[in-house]
Order: C-alpha cells, then sequence, then structure tokens
C-alpha cells in the first residue's frame, strides 16, 4: 500500500514538475497546505513561513514502536523549519514532533531534508530525522504543498 502511494504522489510530482514551467514570484509570507506523511505537518496540515523561518502544525497518526499494540495513534503534530532559500529548491532544518492524543505523550526532535519547489506555488519536502525526547521514534518528512 504505502509502494503504491509512493509511486503515484512522484508520477504526480513528475507530471506537474514538467507541466509547469514558471517560477513562483518570491515574496516574503507564504501560507502552505501540505498532504503526505509528516512528523512536522502531519498527514493533513498548514505552514507558516514568513522568510527563512516556518512554523508548522498538522493532524496526523503516530505508529506504535513493534513491541506495543496500540497500532495507530490520532496525533497533534508541530513543527518549526528554517530554509536555507525562503522561495525556491532548498535544505532545511527544523525541530518538531507530535503530541499523542490517545496517550498524553510528547515526541520531539530534529529534521534535516530538502524542498523542491515548480510552477506558480507547488512543493515536495522530503526529510529524515530522529526525536530525542520521548520514544525514540524516526522522524519523516514526506509531504506535497501548494504555497499561497
Amino acid at each position: 500500500m504505502l509502494r503504491k502511494c509512493l509511486f503515484f504522489m512522484l508520477l504526480f510530482i513528475g507530471i506537474v514538475h514538467f507541466s509547469l514551467g514558471e517560477e513562483i514570484y518570491p515574496k516574503d509570507f507564504y501560507i502552505t497546505p501540505r498532504f503526505g506523511f509528516s512528523t512536522l505537518t502531519g498527514t493533513i496540515g498548514i505552514e507558516l513561513q514568513y522568510k527563512h523561518v516556518a512554523f508548522d502544525i498538522g493532524y496526523g497518526f503516530t505508529a506504535e514502536p513493534p513491541h506495543e499494540e496500540d497500532g495507530l495513534q490520532h496525533a497533534l503534530t508541530y513543527g518549526i523549519r528554517y530554509y536555507f532559500n525562503p522561495h525556491y529548491r532548498t535544505w532545511y532544518f527544523g525541530l518538531g514532533g507530535w503530541i499523542r492524543l490517545d496517550k498524553d505523550e510528547i515526541d520531539m526532535g530534529f529534521i534535516v531534508g530538502h524542498r523542491w519547489r515548480w510552477g506558480k506555488g507547488w512543493d515536495f519536502c522530503l526529510g529524515f530525522g530522529y526525536t530525542f525526547s520521548g520514544s525514540g521514534a524516526p522522524m519523516i518528512d514526506l509531504a506535497l504543498g501548494y504555497s499561497f
């Protein structure tokens, strides 16, 4: 299932990337709804970016470690990112994590990634990191967004 989702997401990104040639108009403030699998913006979330700094919040699910059998947990995700280039394709690093709503647990970690931006506002973020508090779970940022 995850392979199919990844395949179709990458296919969609490829089609959009080659069909849209205009670059985004640089400005100081962006609002970016995001959809994907992210420990910063959840399954569905929003990013508010001012110049190099962005604040993320979203709703999603977290998987329990293999030794626990509770399955997926509802979570509120949060984060702050620093983009080295605020307008175009760029590397970023961030702090963030999730609050498990079912168990009242908080995880926080560090993430490093890359944002590909194309067209009039489309972007795709791919990042990896590790939590340093809470469960010690890996952090993943795999999200598609559109900036306004």
